[in-house]
């Protein structure tokens, strides 16, 4: 019987999904640009609430500027490439280059793993010294980052 009411109800999100709009769900013109200034500004206070979250000891708190560092500076690209992403799509159309959709997502993908990299090699001092506890908030903190980039473009 519980198998039944899952499948009914996993249809029913399948035929309510097909049945949407496409042109309203891809409209998203009330959506406010925010500047470079703000984006930063986010990923600050981001990074600050992380630091909050970690209760770093005075001994950790001196690896915590480089990090602090880096994941403004990757969060801040994320939100851009987030930005530019959702306009490209929106003024694009139907009308896609596939082949020229590849190189820019190449492009992309090297651009962040190259980010990744420098956060991790920011990351590995203060790491090494956080407790059980830090490590998972620290993880949680980046994987949640990772995981809301993924569905943002999802849901785009």
């Amino acid at each position: 019987m519980r198998g039944a009411i899952i499948t009914l109800a996993t249809a029913a999100l399948l035929i309510g999904a097909a049945m949407a709009d496409p042109a309203a769900a891809r409209d998203r013109s009330d959506r406010v640009e925010l500047t470079t200034g703000q984006l930063t500004d986010q990923a600050a206070a981001r990074a600050a609430k992380l630091k909050a979250d970690l209760r770093l000891t005075q001994d950790q708190e001196k690896h915590w500027s480089g990090v602090q560092a880096e994941l403004v500076t990757v969060w801040t690209r994320q939100a851009e490439h987030r930005q530019a992403w959702r306009n490209a799509r929106a003024t694009q159309g139907d009308s896609i280059d596939l082949i020229e959709q590849m190189r820019k997502d190449a492009d992309d993908q090297i651009e962040r793993g190259n980010q990744l990299k420098k956060l991790a090699d920011a990351s590995q001092p203060l790491y090494v010294v956080l407790d059980d506890q830090q490590k998972r908030r620290f993880t949680e903190a980046l994987f949640g980052w990772y995981r809301d980039r993924r569905s943002d473009k999802d849901r785009d």
